[in-house]
């Protein structure tokens, strides 16, 4: 009987555990969805993955804009990516729920080609809810009148 209610003990142990380090396998740090989410702009296919990882309320601000929810965001990248050719992350750091990230942004625009940008980004149990994109923007006003009109 003992040795029964030993092994049951151990089983249920090993279930427990393998259970706690499934989950942890699927939880992705701040810093991982920010990439996920960046990355998704290199991959139409993925894109939808990407913008899973937004808050239905996300706040976004660039030096032309400031977006108060997901749609108007989405609306905004459909344009934007009809000109994006691509996003290198090249380092992310994180402090409490923010994730600051340094990236180049390419685009298909002559002169614009090549864009260094810091975006810092606030999540809340693992969702971006608003970001704040910093870049010199001087070039890029033409193209935000053109989408304006």
């Amino acid at each position: 009987m003992v040795k029964t209610k030993f092994i049951l003990l151990l089983v249920v142990g090993l279930l427990a555990s393998s259970m706690y380090s499934q989950q942890n396998k699927d939880t992705m740090t701040n810093q991982e969805i920010v990439k996920k989410f960046l990355n998704g702009f290199n991959d139409p296919a993925r894109i939808q993955e990407s913008l899973r990882v937004l808050a239905d309320d996300y706040k976004f601000k660039n030096p032309m804009v400031e977006l108060n929810s997901k749609a108007e965001f989405i609306a905004l990248a459909q344009e934007i990516g009809e000109v994006l050719t691509g996003v290198n992350v090249i380092n992310t750091a994180e402090n409490g729920n923010w994730v600051a990230a340094y990236y180049e942004f390419k685009s298909s625009i002559s002169g614009l080609e090549s864009n260094m940008a810091s975006e810092w980004f606030r999540l809340e149990k693992g969702i971006i809810r608003e970001s704040h994109l910093i870049y010199d923007a001087s070039g890029w006003r033409k193209v935000y009148e053109q989408i304006k009109k």
